[in-house]
């Protein structure tokens, strides 16, 4: 999977759309899907993780829940899926 570019709103936008239209579970952090979805490596910095929680809540049924405890990525800014 190619690294998408946080830096870029649309292509953002568009990559996390396309992860969440088969994504199974209904609760993610950004660094999941920084990870999973858009192909990142290493540390995202402060700004890309900005960009990753500004689209996710940004998607239509993504509700902000507050920190959630993951074990690979701790205790994580998360957002649920209502359904």
């Amino acid at each position: 999977m190619a690294r998408i570019d946080v830096s870029d709103p649309k292509a953002l936008k568009a990559a996390v759309d396309k992860y969440f239209d088969d994504f199974p579970g209904d609760l993610i952090c950004a660094l999941q899907l920084w990870y999973e979805g858009l192909g990142g490596q290493g540390v995202p910095n402060a700004a890309e993780m900005t960009a990753i929680q500004d689209a996710i809540s940004g998607t239509p049924g993504w509700t902000d829940v507050g920190s959630v405890r993951y074990e690979k990525y701790g205790a994580q800014r998360s957002y649920k899926l209502s359904k």
